[in-house]
């Protein structure tokens, strides 16, 4: 299973991630990991050393970027890791390269073709978005003790990716969740979507 965890910045995806790939492996006893396309591969590390700065550069550079992160951290790590039978969990994914960059004044149309060049078209996770509203996030977001230039984009950027998000849930593998909970009962809603998702 490929799941993808989505929202905007502060909204508690990555504690998310870790409290269910803790889930999978003490309750189920089942092997699962977490990815970031920036973060899980040596090229994708060399990559976020650039565009986490504010250097000058293209939108294009920007989302080229991205796109080498994705298609490398398939080939490099997912391919094998689903072949194996592993779970994997996406700390962002499919939904935060298109809300993103559309709201940097890409067409989604555009965005959805050069997504699937590189992804193949086996790649089919299913998405949980934590929506929460903007001015919750803010506040969380101060609180970072090393916040990138993503998480200072500010309230208008944000709430048009939210907006984009919530279109994107529309489609049949997005489930959404209220990002405005506790911790705790953020979790047990993750835990009941996984439980169905397993056994459907």
């Amino acid at each position: 299973m490929i799941i993808e965890v989505e929202g905007i910045d502060g909204v508690g995806k990555t504690s998310q991630c870790q409290l269910l790939k803790s889930w999978f492996e003490e309750t189920l006893g089942q092997q699962a990991i977490i990815v970031k396309d920036l973060e899980s591969t040596k090229l994708g590390r060399q990559i976020k050393d650039i565009l986490v700065t504010d250097a000058p550069r293209s939108r294009e550079v920007e989302l080229f970027g991205f796109l080498c992160c994705k298609a490398h951290l398939f080939t490099e790590i997912l391919e094998k890791e689903v072949e194996a039978g592993t779970h994997i969990i996406c700390d962002r994914g499919v939904g935060s390269f298109l809300s993103y960059f559309e709201v940097m004044g890409f067409e989604r149309a555009f965005l959805e073709t050069v997504l699937a060049v590189a992804l193949p078209r086996t790649y089919c996770p299913q998405t949980i978005l934590f929506d929460a509203d903007v001015s919750v996030t803010l506040h969380r977001n101060l609180s970072k003790s090393m916040p990138s230039k993503f998480d200072s984009m500010g309230s208008g950027f944000f709430e048009r990716q939210r907006k984009i998000y919530l279109e994107l849930a529309s489609s049949k593998n997005w489930i959404v969740v209220s990002g405005e909970q506790s911790r705790e009962a953020i979790h047990k809603s993750v835990i009941k979507i996984v439980e169905i998702l397993l056994s459907s």
